[in-house]
């Protein structure tokens, strides 16, 4: 054999090796496959399963909001320290004993009071008494309205503004106690003049814009009195505080 013809062999003998070579090599790419995917595919899981915990906590969030919302009464019905009707069902009668009737007044009159206080009611009628609760639980309600009222007049914190005793003006704050609790309000909310209408329609969030026009008549005069104000209008009822 000659020298081209042995190089020639050698050729094919380099060429052969380095294509047995690298087969090995492509035998593990698949395997390289195989790695990356199960690298990639772990971080899918664990976000999925996180999610999944968020939206379980959502739920129980939302679940305890609307207990929360079902659980928290539309309206408080303030009932008397002796109880409702199936408690105490003598105190929803009149009785018929005058020295018993005058206290079963009293401390009916007692509990008016502070159940006109919590509702900021200034002026009770007949009409409301006979159904709200507990009063519509009475017998003879009209005849017990009168009775709780006049106790309430005789205290002196409370006046008929009929003759038929339909409407009751009960005074659970003295109107000094407002002229004191608006003129605070004034320097506060830096209301420098003030007028009847303005408080009755403007300042209706106000427990005192609840009271009658009458009386906040009464209370701006008081004000003017004790040098806390000076009239704008007196007839209108207008003021200008005075810091």
């Amino acid at each position: 054999m000659g020298v081209r013809e042995r190089r020639r062999e050698k050729k094919k003998e380099k060429a052969a090796s380095e294509t047995s070579t690298s087969e090995p090599t492509a035998d593990t790419s698949p395997v390289e496959e195989i790695v990356i995917v199960e690298e990639v595919q772990e971080p899918e899981v664990v976000v999925k399963h996180q999610e999944a915990t968020i939206v379980e906590e959502t739920e129980d969030l939302a679940i305890i909001t609307t207990e929360e919302a079902v659980v928290e009464p539309e309206e408080i019905i303030l009932m008397p320290p002796w109880g409702d009707l199936r408690q105490t069902e003598w105190m929803y009668g009149i009785p018929p004993r005058e020295k018993d009737r005058e206290m079963w007044a009293e401390e009916w009159s007692d509990f008016v009071l502070r159940w006109m206080e919590a509702r900021n009611v200034h002026v009770l009628s007949v009409t409301a008494f006979i159904k709200e609760p507990p009063f519509n639980e009475m017998t003879n309600k009209i005849d017990s309205f009168k009775l709780i009222g006049n106790a309430l007049v005789q205290k002196e914190i409370a006046e008929w503004l009929d003759r038929n005793r339909r409407q009751l003006r009960v005074y659970w704050r003295f109107l000094e106690e407002w002229a004191d609790i608006i003129y605070e309000w004034a320097l506060k909310s830096g209301k420098v003049r003030l007028d009847v209408k303005s408080i009755v329609i403007q300042e209706d969030t106000h427990s005192f814009a609840s009271l009658p026009e009458k009386d906040l008549h009464k209370v701006l005069l008081i004000m003017v009195e004790k040098e806390l104000a000076s009239w704008v209008d007196k007839k209108k009822g207008a003021i200008k505080i005075i810091v």
